[in-house]
């Protein structure tokens, strides 16, 4: 079976999720109970509210991305405005523990909420300004490892910042090579950090360089890794993938993959290079735990796929992965490279499990519903994921989805208009 895929400028959803403004907003909580909204009433006793789910989205206006939180008993059905607190423009939410982290992406600071655990009501607890580091990337993804100590990183500049969530402050900057692009005039970008037995790594993605040359002998896949304890630094490459993607895909046991990115496909495409020096555009790797490349571990897509361009894939469970892709068969390709990614409008996409031992493949049906699908976390062992269905150019309705087995899936949230950006469970069964 076939999934349609309709998104014509992948790096879209990056933009939406680099880009975030924090303006502290009202706090707004209604005095009547709302169980389409699971908003929690204030106990007069001040009895503690037994769980707390922490949910982040944003709405597009004419100024642009309005983001807001909300803290309720259960993950909200759909999105209500007036029961959370509006953060302002480019902003992002994330959480440690009990508390919403909200980044800043003007002011590089990254605020502490905290949350009344009787009646669900927020507010700003502590700030983070990183600004005088020289850390100037609108967005972070940061690593908590404990209650005093986690990460944000701009690997671009070098700048690896240890900070302290409990007083909020900075504990050292580390300054560490900067990562630079394999190709003359190519992007390449760092986001997504994972932590791995005390190791932080950060798996590096790289657009391709203006059309239409390639130097095939500099191509590999890329991660920065960060012990947290020495504060050793280094990269790894690998030439057996040409270039990975800024999210790596995870299995039950925590071993990182790192996945193609699709601008590999393209460069096959249309870009003039050595194809016999070049890597494999379509090949996942393992990750040891100390963030180095698995040298027993290689599953090329190609062998079991007929691939004219890879999108991403979502997880590997039961020993397969998921992934989405656009088939030789069903592949309508521009003729000119500057109209290249239109192949995701004008394609149908195929969704399918490969065996990552056996490389046998099978259609994967349980997420068909949904147009683009971004695993966001992992609560009491089960992922969570938020998804789109979309038309071309824009992200029209999101979802909260939890994975409940490998083929099984319950749909907790639908935002419509809305596009849902975190969720997790600050505390509760």
């Amino acid at each position: 079976m076939k999934s349609e895929f309709k998104i014509s400028k992948r790096w879209t959803w990056l933009t939406m999720l680099l880009i975030g403004m924090l303006s502290l907003g009202t706090i707004s909580c209604d005095d009547d109970d709302n169980d389409d909204n699971n908003t929690v009433t204030p106990d007069p006793e001040g009895e503690e509210v037994e769980s707390a789910w922490l949910t982040g989205f944003r709405i597009d206006t004419p100024q642009g991305r309005l983001w807001f939180m909300n803290v309720s008993e259960e993950v909200p059905e759909d999105y209500n405005i007036e029961e959370s607190v509006e953060l302002g423009l480019n902003k992002a939410v994330y959480s440690f523990g009990e508390n919403p982290y909200v980044w800043d992406g003007n002011a590089r600071t990254l605020t502490k909420w905290a949350v009344d655990r009787t009646d669900l009501s927020l507010s700003p607890e502590g700030v983070l300004s990183i600004a005088s580091t020289g850390f100037d990337a609108p967005g972070v993804f940061p690593v908590f490892v404990s209650e005093t100590q986690a990460f944000v990183t701009n690997l671009t500049e070098g700048l690896i910042i240890e900070w302290n969530p409990r007083d909020m402050t900075i504990i050292e900057v580390h300054q560490v090579e900067p990562l630079v692009s394999q190709q003359e005039g190519a992007a390449i970008q760092v986001f997504f950090n994972y932590l791995s037995d005390d190791k932080l790594i950060m798996p590096a993605a790289q657009q391709m360089p203006e059309c239409c040359e390639a130097n095939a002998a500099t191509m590999a896949a890329v991660v920065g890794v960060f012990d947290v304890n020495t504060k050793a630094f280094q990269y790894y490459e690998d030439d057996r993938l040409m270039s990975g993607l800024f999210r790596m895909v995870t299995d039950e046991n925590g071993s990182l993959y790192v996945q193609p990115e699709s601008e590999n496909s393209f460069m096959v495409e249309y870009f003039d290079f050595d194809r016999d020096i070049a890597p494999p555009p379509h090949t996942i790797l393992r990750l040891n735990n100390d963030g180095s490349f698995d040298p027993d571990f290689e599953l090329k897509l190609d062998d079991a796929l007929d691939i004219e361009v890879i999108n991403e894939a979502f997880f590997v469970n039961d020993n397969k992965i998921v992934l989405t892709y656009i088939d030789s068969n069903d592949a309508q390709l521009a003729p000119a490279f500057s109209d290249h990614r239109d192949i995701f409008a004008r394609s149908t996409a195929r969704t399918v499990a490969v065996d990552i031992t056996t490389g046998e493949v099978s259609n994967f049906t349980a997420l068909d519903q949904y147009d683009f699908i971004i695993p966001y976390n992992v609560i009491d062992g089960l992922t969570y994921f938020i998804c789109f269905t979309t038309q071309v150019e824009a992200f029209d309705t999101s979802h909260i989805v939890r994975q409940d087995d490998f083929d099984s899936y319950t749909e907790l949230a639908t935002y419509q208009d809305a596009a849902a950006q975190w969720v997790d469970k600050l505390w509760g069964d």
